[in-house]
């Protein structure tokens, strides 16, 4: 490439001015000896973020402002604009990798000629790491196209791969000629899911992808700090956004030759399975207490009565194959239209995933 630029590394970053410096040390830190640019783009934050950035005085360093907060997408979206590397690499501001995260993914992704490389995870809670010695998956592993779609149809039935899975973009080093060439962006309405929604663009453009199995980025939680699934909810979660999402379902089976039935029936489960992932994230947010009791019993009603209401919703969940990894009640309150036992279900599922978690089982 003409201006010799292998990793562009995208970070938003939205009031976070307790952990800029971390961050970025971190990047510096590592065990990488290709060149990089770190894009950094200032969400609209309200705080001394964009100061203290700016005070880093760091050729490789960009660093770009969004006069009002726009969500993670529109940050992100900046930051591929901006971008010149042979690949990107997303990873949030509070969170971190291994020294040789970058390294390893790197090697993989030159050996194989990769578009998509990405590894396990950490999820760190009080300096411990709840997935210690918990893989995605027991070896490493490539997937070519058949892999791929089989992997894809998994991710919206199987809802122990999380956020870090296959599925995400934080993490995973991705050929920016693939995004480019494809024309692939995060959807800017969405402020929960869009992860999910990217990759499900860019999975129907590449032609192979490789995990690592080793936890190379960690993924922190914070007990009072609200989530992004509880500020997307807050700010007005549209039921009608899924419509955004199994579009892109949709568009993607169609890349792999699937019949126009099979594709419809994968978009409908796929509308279930991130209903029902939304509502147990924003449930588990209140049963951790990260939302006043009052105020998200509220805004979880507006979700469900919406659902509930929603005539190509019920149509789908008719048929939702329910996994034996997740509730067995919340697709089945669905179907019945009862609120109040939805509600109850997802709590519920809520309070065993937390179980689950803290016992390292997810």
């Amino acid at each position: 490439m003409s201006n010799n630029i292998t990793l562009s590394i995208i970070v938003p970053v939205y009031n976070a001015e307790d952990h800029i410096n971390n961050c970025i040390k971190n990047i510096l830190n590592q065990d990488f000896d290709e060149t990089i640019e770190i894009i950094m783009v200032d969400d609209g934050s309200s705080d001394n973020s964009f100061n203290i950035i700016q005070n880093f005085k760091i050729t490789n360093l960009k660093l770009f402002r969004l006069i009002k907060n726009r969500g993670p997408s529109a940050a992100r979206n900046k930051g591929l604009d901006e971008s010149s590397g042979e690949y990107v690499y997303f990873m949030d501001v509070d969170d971190s990798i291994d020294k040789d995260a970058l390294k390893n993914l790197y090697l993989i992704a030159k050996k194989n000629d990769c578009d998509f490389v990405f590894s396990d995870f950490k999820r760190i809670l009080d300096s411990k790491n709840q997935r210690d010695k918990t893989f995605n998956y027991g070896d490493d592993k490539i997937f070519d196209r058949t892999e791929l779609l089989q992997h894809m149809q998994k991710e919206i039935n199987d809802p122990s791969l999380g956020h870090l899975g296959l599925f995400g973009c934080n993490g995973r080093l991705i050929k920016r000629s693939v995004i480019e060439n494809g024309k692939i962006r995060f959807v800017e309405e969405l402020r929960f899911l869009e992860d999910k929604t990217f990759c499900w663009d860019l999975f129907g453009k590449i032609n192979s992808a490789i995990y690592i199995r080793k936890q190379l980025y960690s993924y922190y939680v914070y007990p009072d700090v609200q989530t992004a699934i509880t500020k997307s909810i807050n700010y007005g979660f549209d039921v009608g956004y899924f419509e955004l999402v199994t579009k892109r379902i949709k568009n993607s089976f169609k890349n792999f030759g699937l019949t126009t039935d099979k594709i419809d029936q994968l978009a409908d489960q796929g509308l279930i399975f991130y209903i029902i992932t939304l509502l147990v994230s924003y449930s588990r947010s209140m049963v951790l207490g990260k939302v006043p009791k009052e105020e998200g019993e509220k805004f979880r009603g507006k979700i469900i009565d919406n659902v509930l209401q929603n005539k190509n919703i019920r149509k789908a969940v008719k048929n939702y194959k329910i996994s034996k990894k997740e509730s067995q009640w919340i697709p089945k309150a669905i179907n019945l239209g009862l609120r109040f036992f939805l509600e109850l279900a997802c709590d519920l599922r809520a309070k065993e995933v937390i179980k689950k978690r803290k016992a390292g089982q997810e």
